[in-house]
């Protein structure tokens, strides 16, 4: 079962949003991204992965016009 959630480490995260490592590290102990520490280690799941950027994403407000 572990071997279908497979964990992510802040280079591998760093990696798929071509970001500096150390960012990824500042948004895991800011709580800006979700994971935990093996030891020293961070890891991240892909699932908290997808949740940050959903909630990170820019989506257009839709604005709704009153008509009189």
């Amino acid at each position: 079962m572990m071997n279908e959630k497979k964990l992510l480490t802040p280079t591998d995260v760093a990696n798929r949003l071509q970001v500096n490592e150390r960012t990824v590290t500042l948004w895991l102990r800011r709580g800006h991204l979700r994971g935990f520490k093996i030891g020293k280690e961070w890891r991240v799941s892909a699932r908290d992965l997808e949740n940050f950027l959903e909630q990170s994403a820019n989506v257009p407000v839709r604005v709704r016009r009153n008509r009189a």
